[in-house]
């Protein structure tokens, strides 16, 4: 099974998120109707804190095991606001939207979470970058990203109150993957 450990995003951003998507969609295709590219769907938004990958029925219990006690970092907001993509320059491969208010917090967690699984799942190689992943491309067959999101840098999405971190399975399937939620794990003050 493939595993990953998510924030969960409240209605009211997933709504917002959802009609930007179909705003970039809409201008992308404008811009570049060859351009293939994968949106975000609405049911499957998340901020992603940790990807740990293909994992065997013995390395998923020792995860849950890891991960079940409560996550000794306090619980925060987090504001989804801004969009860019990956790269910052150059052909565009992800789409994102950003996380401000409240990233401290996601760092925390992050940090929490990947120290708990340190002898169960190898180490990220690259630096964590917290955000929300509206769209990934697959040929930008000439889009650019200065013009797509011009104009849409600054928009707000909302905020997410976050109290747990999820673990989740990706199931994948000629439909796109379902990520089916395994376990929560409740984020506390410190004391």
């Amino acid at each position: 099974m493939r595993l990953f450990v998510a924030i969960e995003l409240n209605e009211s951003v997933e709504e917002s998120v959802r009609e930007f998507i179909a705003e970039l969609r809409d201008r992308a295709s404008r811009l570049a109707a060859r351009a293939r590219i994968t949106w975000a769907a609405p049911e499957r938004l998340h901020i992603t804190v940790r990807f740990i990958g293909e994992a065997d029925e013995a390395r998923s219990r020792a995860i849950r095991s890891a991960l079940g006690p409560t996550i000794d970092a306090p619980v925060f907001d987090v504001t989804v606001e801004g969009v860019g993509a990956f790269p910052p320059k150059g052909a565009p491969r992800v789409f994102w939207a950003g996380l401000t208010e409240g990233r401290a917090g996601i760092l925390d967690v992050e940090r929490a979470v990947s120290g708990r699984l340190e002898s169960i799942v190898a180490a990220e190689e690259r630096p964590y970058s917290p955000h929300l992943t509206l769209a990934r491309v697959k040929d930008p067959a000439g889009l650019r990203q200065v013009d797509l999101l011009e104009g849409l840098d600054s928009r707000h999405f909302g905020s997410v109150h976050v109290d747990a971190i999820t673990l989740f399975e990706s199931r994948l399937s000629p439909k796109g993957p379902t990520y089916v939620p395994l376990q929560r794990t409740a984020l506390r003050r410190r004391t």
